[in-house]
């Protein structure tokens, strides 16, 4: 594999093409573009949320915690300039939801929810091995003990 770039003042500031050439449409190929595509949706610091009457679009850093409830996923937000901390409801599955945010700071603790670890202010022993992940903005969040040895991880713990 070669990787070159290549500078086209036709692009937009912050545009970017990428062309995958191959003798032939091969699984390698095929993976590289998917790769690229899901890098491209990471870059974006924003989200779309649909929540059936409107689609707000919000800062992935903004994101506190992720759960499910019944069908529906809830969004817990941050409290940003001229707006208060407040929670969104979409119709979207918990993994996929976390396929458009970024790894490196998003979570799964339990079957149900997910944090974003940047928001994560301190981690406490609960019950049967749980631990309770306390958040910004008084948001509380079980760890599921199945859970915990891959958070302390990521923790660097």
């Amino acid at each position: 594999m070669r990787i070159t770039f290549r500078a086209n003042p036709e692009l937009e500031d912050g545009e970017i093409n990428i062309v995958v050439e191959a003798a032939a449409p091969t699984a390698d190929a095929i993976g590289v573009m998917k790769a690229a595509e899901t890098l491209g949706r990471r870059a974006s610091q924003t989200i779309s949320i649909d929540t059936g009457d409107r689609l707000e679009i919000v800062r992935k850093n903004a994101v506190i915690a992720v759960e499910v409830h019944g069908n529906s996923l809830v969004v817990r937000l941050a409290a940003s300039a001229g707006s208060p901390a407040h929670s969104l409801v979409t119709k979207d599955r918990l993994q996929r939801f976390l396929e458009s945010l970024p790894s490196s700071d998003f979570m799964q603790i339990s079957k149900q929810v997910a944090i974003n670890l940047r928001h994560l202010q301190s981690l406490e022993a609960s019950y049967s091995g749980n631990m309770t992940a306390k958040l910004t903005g008084g948001v509380d969040e079980t760890v599921s003990r199945r859970y915990v040895a891959g958070l302390k991880q990521a923790l660097g713990v």
